[in-house]
């Protein structure tokens, strides 16, 4: 890919000519009308197109030509229709996933995790894994009060989401441990 490092109108250098979001949309709608057609019959129906969006796509090659893209619109267009949009899926349901509520673990629990890599880090059969696997056995009292109060908090809370949680945490104090050792 090309990088043409002009100025735009705040005086920026632009990297990447965007389309306009009108152009953007116009050329989706094409392109996932003729989203099974074949290479010739897409081509075609492109020419065909491009004929009757003629003023539209006038005003978007002046616009980027005026930004300083000195590309081919036309094959900039295309290109984007018939290799991006085409098989884009289009999300219809812009509504954002609900996110589960954020559950911390007790901070003894951590101390603990930090304590356990830092003594067992220098073993030659220490891996995350392994670790994980004799911290569970080392803290187990501990680490059921920690079930038993997470789930008091969160009665909705499944036991497999609670483990899965308490091994991440572990794995993950494991790489920042690794991480600021170096």
């Amino acid at each position: 890919m090309m990088k043409y490092n002009t100025n735009d109108e705040n005086n920026t250098s632009v990297y990447r000519y965007k389309l306009e979001s009108h152009i953007v949309d116009a050329v989706t709608r094409f392109s996932k009308v003729h989203q099974y057609d074949t290479r010739a019959d897409y081509k075609d129906a492109w020419k065909i197109w491009c004929e009757e969006e003629s003023g539209m796509i006038e005003r978007e090659m002046r616009r980027l030509t005026n930004l300083g893209y000195d590309g081919n619109v036309l094959d900039k267009m295309y290109k984007a229709g018939r290799y991006y949009f085409r098989t884009k899926k289009i999300n219809e349901d812009k509504n954002p996933k609900q996110r589960r509520r954020y559950v911390s673990m007790d901070s003894a629990i951590l101390d603990a995790m930090d304590d356990h890599i830092r003594a067992c880090h220098d073993g030659d059969e220490f891996t995350p894994a392994q670790g994980y696997n004799w911290f569970v056995s080392k803290y187990a009292p501990m680490l059921m009060n920690e079930i038993k109060r997470l789930i008091e908090e969160e009665p909705e809370i499944e036991a497999s989401y609670i483990s899965s949680k308490v091994k991440k945490t572990y794995k993950n104090r494991y790489y920042l441990f690794a991480r600021n050792k170096d």
